[in-house]
């Protein structure tokens, strides 16, 4: 064979490989933005996330933009007996939020209104002018003061606790589409003893991980079991003077499992168990967290009314200096990263 064409085809193959690790190492990366409640507004709120150039700029020269409204608690278009479970009920105090990414800048939003009892979806997707949801979809009705706490798994099903009733619930993805399902118990505190109060929860494609409102050194208040084998599960984090035994939100980033409780603290340890609780920083209330399978972690701060980012790229816990403000907005609460569609054609024809 002539060195010309095996040159040619190797020089080919080449500029192949190097417009793919281009297009996925982040040169054409989707836009992405943050989904937050804000239960003091009653409405659920969107804003842009840092593209690649503005991450080039100094800190103190980024935009910070203000939060947009993507869906508007108050917009209610039914009253009482006029409701059905088609109609958009508007939202009383949007508290918990769970982001299932379809594909191509679209995603099923849940978010739960727990002093109503009810839990809803909504499709949301990227436009030029930024977020826009839907119309409202009933999902579960029998949820008053319940699930404050959601997440939904590469599966598409959906979780959530009740803490009163010591209960970790699933909604399959199955059964989404058949009228208004009923929650499924996968661990319970008649079952486990380890259920003490469960409060914030994430979950992965093997483990469920909770908060225990009413956990002790013995019982834990940050845990993972697996629904299959529940007597099988692990205390993560148990009480000390640091954080007074107090965990409320969780999130998965990589190998850490970060959380927050009533105070200034974000706290993280290994999701395998390994090693110690680190505070990783300090804020002014911070709620729900959030990881962008890259290498960044966004943290609502109820405190100063913004969302912050910080790196979660970390082998281990470790505290972190660098906080950075991302968004402003009034009370946010539970927190997601909605991606957009990725402009690459060439990435596109290779998804077909």
């Amino acid at each position: 064979m002539a060195l010309g064409p095996l040159v040619a085809s190797i020089s080919g193959l080449a500029a192949v490989a190097l417009l793919i690790s281009r297009e996925i190492g982040g040169y054409d990366r989707p836009d992405r933005f943050v989904i937050v409640t804000s239960p003091t507004t009653r409405n659920v709120l969107w804003a842009p996330l840092p593209s690649l150039h503005d991450l080039t700029l100094p800190v103190k020269d980024r935009w910070i933009p203000d939060a947009q409204i993507l869906i508007d608690g108050k917009a209610s278009k039914c009253w009482g007996w006029t409701c059905s479970e088609h109609s958009d009920r508007g939202l009383e105090e949007p508290t918990g939020l769970a982001l299932y990414q379809k594909g191509g800048g679209s995603a099923w939003l849940y978010i739960s209104d727990p002093k109503v009892g009810f839990l809803y979806r909504y499709e949301v997707s990227a436009t030029w002018r930024g977020l826009q949801a839907d119309s409202q979809q009933l999902v579960a009705s029998d949820l008053k003061d319940s699930a404050h706490w959601l997440a939904v798994d590469s599966y598409g099903n959906l979780f959530y606790t009740d803490s009163k009733a010591g209960v970790v619930s699933m909604i399959s993805s199955e059964d989404m589409s058949k009228g208004i399902p009923k929650g499924r118990a996968l661990l319970s505190s008649e079952k486990l003893e380890y259920i003490a109060g469960p409060a914030g929860l994430a979950v992965d494609a093997v483990d469920v991980y909770w908060a225990n409102l009413k956990g002790d050194q013995k019982k834990g208040t940050l845990l993972k079991a697996s629904p299959g084998k529940p007597k099988s599960a692990k205390i993560l984090s148990g009480t000390s003077d640091m954080y007074q035994a107090m965990v409320k939100d969780v999130c998965l980033a990589g190998s850490n499992v970060f959380f927050t409780g009533d105070g200034e603290s974000l706290f993280a340890v290994k999701a395998d168990g390994s090693g110690n609780v680190t505070e990783v920083a300090r804020l002014q209330q911070p709620r729900g967290c959030a990881y962008d399978k890259e290498n960044t972690l966004f943290v609502a701060d109820s405190g100063s009314n913004a969302v912050v980012s910080l790196p979660a790229n970390m082998v281990n816990p470790r505290a972190v200096r660098n906080v950075t403000k991302v968004a402003s907005m009034r009370g946010p609460h539970q927190i997601g990263v909605f991606f957009g569609p990725s402009s690459s054609k060439f990435l596109q024809h290779l998804s077909q």
